[in-house]
């Protein structure tokens, strides 16, 4: 009887211990109201493996900034690695990469409302409709469809084949154009692949450079491409970055740009609210006409002692938005400047800054 006691006294011993580590996991909370503000949510990847991910707040009308807002609402931090954020019919959806989930929030109170779950490493979401959103994988070698009522994985788009080599075809970003949807194939990859809306099946594909890490849509429903080139003893290969045109009709380059220097990492890339004018990251920040046929010769924006992680446009204003990972440890840091380039404000969020989502 007495090892019995021990025994179930040790058991409960360890399951209180157990007990008190998840009460440290939980934060407090505090109220949080958005109704009415008008800002942008910066998400803040965190580092690999260490569960640090957080989101950003910032007021654009008082400038005041909401660290760890997604933390403060719920009382824990979304996970490992967020890596995007979109707002959709009242609701925001945080992208956790190395957690393959989705956290479901109401935008103004951002209090969790459910999270999808089932996914390997999510990237990005498109909303095909009210009911149903895509969202790309960097090694799901597919696509996923989500029903957004039941927040469950009802379908899949197969984009590659275990036959291939590397983890081809990896996705990222997703543009809807009329009856296509283009989406770019970054990890050891140089396509930008095409799906119909109708079918949901892969119907065509665009060899564009290595690694195409981003793209936007312009004015005239054409797609712009900044491939980083890859890097140096990459086994898919190394080569300069470039920005590359495509024709959203025809599906063929219109124009390629490559970038001078081999080693400047090429970052990300935005359009100006009206279409026409490319923002987009080689070291500094440089700015383009669509109808420009060759890169512009200075920067617009200095990225002397920076490292640009993301970058946006505000879609009212115009003024661009642009994120600072610094040394990739430490708290970072975004910059705001008007549409000439002028700098408006600077706020410190959380660690590696990178995408935007303004509300």
């Amino acid at each position: 009887m007495r090892i019995r006691i021990v025994k179930y006294l040790t058991i409960l011993s360890v399951l209180l211990s157990f007990a008190g580590c998840m009460d440290d996991d939980v934060l407090p909370t505090s109220p949080v109201d958005l109704f009415g503000s008008r800002g942008v949510f910066i998400v803040n990847e965190g580092n690999y493996l260490y569960g640090n991910a957080s989101l950003s707040y910032y007021d654009i009308d008082t400038r005041e900034v909401i660290n760890d807002i997604y933390a403060k609402a719920n009382g824990v931090p979304p996970g490992d690695v967020a890596y995007t954020m979109q707002i959709h019919s009242g609701k925001g959806y945080l992208v956790v990469n190395n957690s393959g989930c989705i956290h479901v929030v109401d935008a103004n109170s951002m209090l969790h409302l459910g999270t999808i779950e089932g996914l390997p490493s999510p990237r990005h979401m498109l909303f095909l409709d009210n009911n149903r959103a895509l969202v790309s994988d960097l090694y799901a070698r597919g696509i996923s469809i989500i029903n957004t009522a039941t927040l469950k994985v009802i379908g899949k788009i197969p984009t590659g084949s275990s036959a291939l080599p590397f983890y081809q075809h990896s996705t990222e970003n997703m543009i809807c154009i009329g009856d296509k949807i283009f989406v770019n194939c970054w990890s050891f990859d140089n396509k930008v692949l095409v799906i119909s809306t109708e079918s949901l099946t892969v119907t065509d594909s665009i060899e564009v450079g290595i690694q195409p890490m981003a793209m936007v849509k312009d004015r005239n429903n054409n797609i712009w491409v900044v491939n980083d080139g890859g890097y140096q003893g990459n086994p898919f290969g190394w080569e300069n970055p470039s920005l590359v045109l495509i024709n959203s009709t025809t599906l063929q380059v219109k124009r390629r740009f490559v970038f001078p220097h081999l080693n400047d990492l090429a970052g990300p890339i935005a359009t100006n609210p009206a279409g026409d004018s490319l923002y987009f990251v080689q070291a500094h920040i440089y700015k383009m006409s669509i109808d420009d046929t060759a890169l512009p010769e200075s920067y617009f924006v200095s990225g002397m002692g920076k490292n640009f992680r993301g970058m946006a446009t505000d879609p009212l204003t115009g003024e661009l938005y642009v994120s600072d990972a610094i040394d990739f440890m430490s708290e970072g840091r975004v910059y705001r400047y008007s549409p000439n380039g002028a700098p408006v404000d600077s706020f410190e969020v959380g660690i590696i800054p990178g995408s935007f989502c303004f509300n």
